[in-house]
């Protein structure tokens, strides 16, 4: 009798333990269908991992013009913004980005790490480019390089320039990805020049970065406060 009841409570525990390795799994694959595509980080074939994206921020900094403008990335800074846009999964879903570069093969790494998360992103290579586009879709993050070597005379300041128009025509900030740009030190301009230029970039920038992560960080704040208005 003794060992008929021990049978029946070792069936029984085998059991609970079977229905709760069975709602584990159930719950585990209800979360992941419902969250953005980074919440399959670190589980495995068929998703995004952690180790991908860190790979992609990697590569954004190797793909920079400027050898001596290279910042490399730590790992908690790269684990930290690839996490919060992995928390912003639902607001990056749906979104649209502007990015205006005459070299748009040095943005793929972040492009392709923006788009696994659903965002849109339509680039453009000059400033007439990227008015032909606004004039026909409304864009929720405008992103902009400031030197074009393919615009002509004042090629240096194309990304000013189409800051402000945009600004003045859209009513948008546009957010500056670049190298070395700080209007107060502008060589071969007067002063007075160098100081409207720098109001200018205040008035008409939300903010000016050569960093992989600090440019997603961007992205984010300037997301939220779109879903804020």
């Amino acid at each position: 009798m003794s060992d008929t009841a021990d049978l029946l409570r070792a069936i029984a525990a085998l059991s609970w333990a079977l229905l709760a390795f069975v709602a584990v799994v159930l719950l585990f694959r209800i979360l992941r269908s419902q969250r953005g595509p980074l919440t399959k980080l670190g589980f495995g074939p068929g998703g995004v991992t952690m180790e991908w994206a860190e790979a992609k921020l990697d590569e954004a900094v190797s793909k920079s013009d400027d050898e001596t403008e290279k910042r490399a990335i730590g790992n908690v800074a790269k684990r930290s913004v690839i996490r919060r846009l992995q928390a912003h999964a639902d607001l990056l879903a749906g979104a649209r980005i502007l990015w205006v570069d005459d070299h748009p093969e040095n943005n793929l790494p972040l492009i392709e790490l923006l788009r696994e998360f659903k965002v849109t992103i339509d680039t453009a290579r000059s400033n007439f480019e990227a008015f032909a586009l606004l004039r026909k879709s409304r864009y929720d993050v405008i992103i902009s390089d400031v030197k074009r070597d393919n615009e002509g005379p004042g090629n240096d300041l194309k990304g000013v320039e189409f800051a402000q128009t945009v600004f003045a025509d859209w009513g948008q900030q546009v957010l500056l990805f670049t190298l070395r740009f700080d209007p107060a030190r502008l060589p071969d301009v007067s002063d007075e020049e160098r100081l409207r230029l720098v109001k200018e970039v205040e008035r008409t920038v939300f903010a000016r970065t050569n960093g992989a992560d600090e440019g997603l960080h961007y992205i984010l704040d300037i997301l939220e406060r779109v879903k804020a208005a």
